[in-house]
């Protein structure tokens, strides 16, 4: 569960490419006023699952000539489970039902610097406030979206062939891999390892069903190796997962008091691989799972990493 005194930052690249192979580069200036411009009209929202979620850009913070942009977005999921409190003393729990057309909330601060970074033309060191529910898997789609909508009536000339085409960005994001899984490790305490291995039978292009089988070994770690071991026990493991048929091995660990699972295929070096990276901001005067305005202390904490 989110802490209310701590928050996770992860570091991205923000990329924004026009979507036509012809088109001029689009300035980040442009792109982000014409978000804000959604913002303030009320357009920044797409719902999705039947209309049972509801993503939107709440509060947009930004003008042109500034170094940064932050951005404020919002989860609503009435399918999320209502919020259950436990009394400390006594273990009575008492649940909070949603009201109707309610959705478990919950925010993550986004905050996009305006200068390329080095030796790109369209790459932007974007900061991401790490909260259950909105993962790049929601961020980009969602605010591709609206990147969309916002440059639906752009236009440009196409020197090749003389046509009007559609001027539009498309964003991806970049993990910054600045952590191997080894550095990911160190401090941290390891409580398990699954050897995973899945097999699809049958095929999209053969059937319309698929079957997908999945075969895993558990490992519990009963005593923590040293830093220098933590190495030599992966690669054991790694090597049994290859020898035995496997095509992951999963590692479940804590550090700093926050609780995590990496992946590693099984041709993957723990000494190489690299993973997005993350620091922890300590938030003193507390946040909310959902903030319906910009949080000051966390936003300035965030332009600080930058």
């Amino acid at each position: 569960m989110l802490s209310n005194l701590e928050r996770w930052v992860s570091t991205f690249d923000f990329c924004f490419k026009p979507t036509h192979a012809a088109a001029p580069d689009i300035p980040i200036t442009d792109i982000l006023t014409k978000l804000g411009n959604l913002v303030r009209q009320g357009d920044a929202v797409r719902t999705y699952n039947g209309g049972t979620r509801a993503v939107r850009l709440s509060q947009f913070a930004y003008n042109p000539g500034d170094t940064e942009a932050t951005i404020l977005l919002q989860l609503s999921d009435k399918n999320g489970s209502d919020p259950v409190f436990g009394e400390l003393d006594t273990g009575n729990l008492r649940v909070e039902p949603k009201l109707v057309g309610e959705g478990i909330a919950v925010s993550s601060h986004i905050i996009i610097t305006t200068t390329p970074v080095a030796t790109t033309a369209d790459h932007y060191k974007t900061l991401v406030e790490s909260v259950p529910g909105i993962s790049k898997s929601i961020i980009e789609p969602f605010l591709n979206a609206l990147l969309r909508q916002a440059f639906e009536s752009d236009e440009f000339i196409n020197p090749a062939t003389r046509a009007k085409c559609k001027l539009r960005p498309k964003l991806e994001i970049i993990s910054h891999g600045s952590q191997t899984l080894l550095d990911a490790l160190r401090g941290g305490k390891i409580h398990n390892v699954k050897l995973v291995s899945t097999k699809k039978i049958g095929g999209l292009d053969k059937t319309p069903y698929t079957e997908l089988t999945e075969r895993v070994v558990k490992l519990k770690v009963v005593k923590q190796p040293s830093t220098a071991h933590k190495k030599r026990l992966l690669e054991i493991l790694r090597k049994r997962g290859n020898r035995e048929g496997f095509q992951k091995v999963s590692i479940s660990f804590t550090k700093d008091g926050k609780q995590s699972s990496l992946d590693l295929d099984r041709d993957e070096d723990s000494a190489t691989k690299l993973f997005t990276k993350s620091e922890k901001v300590i938030l003193a005067g507390g946040i909310h799972q959902c903030e319906s305005v910009i949080h000051a202390v966390l936003e300035q904490k965030m332009k600080d990493l930058l």
